[in-house]
C-alpha cells in the first residue's frame, strides 16, 4: 500500500508504473523519445525504471520485464533498444526541494505545457505521405 499526494495506491509489489514503463519499452524497443513527467512518489517507480544508461553505455539490452513473464510466460529474449540517453526525459513537479529520480524538475504542470510546446514549435511540419496522397485526391 502507497500513500501519495492525493491518492491511496493498493496493489502487488510487481505492478506499478515502472513495470508498466518497462514492458511498454519492452514491447515498442524503436522507441525514439521518451517524456514521464509525474508530482508523486508513485512517479518514482516510473523514473527508476528509465535510468537505463550508465555512464559510457550507449547501447541498452533489455532483458523481458516481469510484467512480461507473467502476462507472455517464459522464454522471451532480451531486447535491443533503440532510444539514446538523451532522448529519455523524465521530469518532476512540485516544490523544488523535492527528492526525486527525475532528471529534470518544473514546479507547475503548466511549466511542463509550456516546455512541451516550445519543443513543438521549433519542429518544421512535414506532411504525412497519406496527407500528400488525400490531398491529391478529388473532392466528392
Amino acid at each position: 500500500m502507497l500513500v501519495g499526494k492525493k491518492n491511496l495506491e493498493v496493489r502487488p509489489l510487481a505492478v506499478n508504473k515502472g513495470e508498466i514503463v518497462k514492458r511498454i519499452l519492452y514491447q515498442n524497443p524503436d522507441a525514439e523519445f521518451i517524456f514521464c513527467a509525474g508530482d508523486d512518489k508513485t512517479d518514482e517507480d516510473m523514473f527508476r525504471s528509465l535510468l537505463l544508461f550508465p555512464p559510457g553505455v550507449e547501447k541498452v539490452t533489455m532483458e523481458p520485464p516481469l510484467s512480461v513473464k507473467l502476462i507472455d510466460g517464459e522464454g522471451k529474449p532480451p531486447v535491443e533498444l533503440a532510444i539514446k540517453s538523451e532522448a529519455v526525459f523524465t521530469t518532476a513537479v512540485g516544490h523544488s526541494s523535492k527528492r526525486t529520480l527525475a532528471s529534470w524538475h518544473v514546479t507547475t504542470p503548466q511549466e511542463i505545457v509550456e516546455h512541451m510546446l516550445d519543443l513543438v514549435r521549433d519542429v518544421p511540419y512535414v506532411p504525412s505521405t497519406s496527407e500528400v496522397t488525400d490531398e491529391a485526391k478529388p473532392s466528392l
